[in-house]
């Protein structure tokens, strides 16, 4: 998070703003990029299919999953709080579970409403491309700038210790579903199995998603560089 978090944000904001340039002069330009043969029979959909594909890959395995914020799931962040309170912790989890149902429901209906129209008005493929983008780049607006979920849903201090942090590719891939693909499919089902190893960490584990019972998720033991921290160290320093 932080410095990498930013990168990443900017990389998509630039390749979203160039979609919806190729998009508005002839939105067939997008698949005609996206089936550019690169060398022998790969296109470059192959090339940005594989890449999602890893980037999940590295998240449901502990080994190369480095990050608190979407690997507090695994053993190797948890660091337990000595004789923390039970009773509390059960509260929270049942607390965010409430509100991450809330968030599912609203998300179903959202992209059902989408298909819906992508449907009714026979719209072209590069229309979900599209929706699928803005999902790609809003993801980490919601890191770096602003999360309607943070603020109108869990209200939890920060990224780290978010409900549904590993919920991001089965909401980036929802819209791929309209298409019928093995490559569109692949990548939901994919993102269907980190969805389930969230969620049901989250049953078995639960002490390892709450900063009531794991330090990794209090603020005095993080050092993620994230607006969150400075925002805190920036009272801290004015308290002096």
């Amino acid at each position: 998070m932080g410095k990498e978090s930013k990168i990443r944000f900017i990389i998509r904001s630039i390749l979203f703003i160039i979609l919806i340039i190729f998009f508005i002069r002839d939105n067939n330009i997008i698949l005609s990029i996206l089936n550019y043969k690169i060398i022998f029979n790969i296109k470059i959909y192959h090339i940005i299919w594989l890449y999602l594909v890893l980037e999940m890959i590295f998240l449901i395995i502990p080994y190369t999953n480095n990050h608190s914020y979407n690997g507090k799931l695994f053993a190797k962040h948890y660091i337990e709080v000595e004789n923390y309170n039970k009773e509390k912790l059960d509260k929270y989890i049942d607390k965010h579970n409430k509100q991450a149902r809330r968030v599912l429901i609203v998300w179903t209906l959202f992209n059902l409403f989408i298909y819906v129209i992508y449907k009714k008005y026979n719209l072209s493929k590069s229309y979900v491309f599209l929706v699928f983008m803005f999902y790609y780049w809003f993801d980490m607006f919601c890191v770096n700038i602003w999360c309607p979920f943070h603020k109108l849903f869990f209200k939890s201090k920060c990224c780290n210790e978010c409900r549904i942090y590993n919920w991001d590719h089965v909401m980036l891939f929802t819209p791929l579903v309209f298409i019928k693909s093995f490559w569109t499919y692949s990548l939901f089902v994919l993102s269907l199995f980190v969805f389930f190893q969230w969620e049901y960490m989250i049953k078995v584990h639960p002490e390892r998603f709450s900063p009531v019972s794991n330090k990794k998720l209090q603020c005095k033991y993080c050092n993620y560089n994230c607006r969150f921290n400075k925002i805190k160290k920036s009272k801290n320093k004015n308290i002096k």
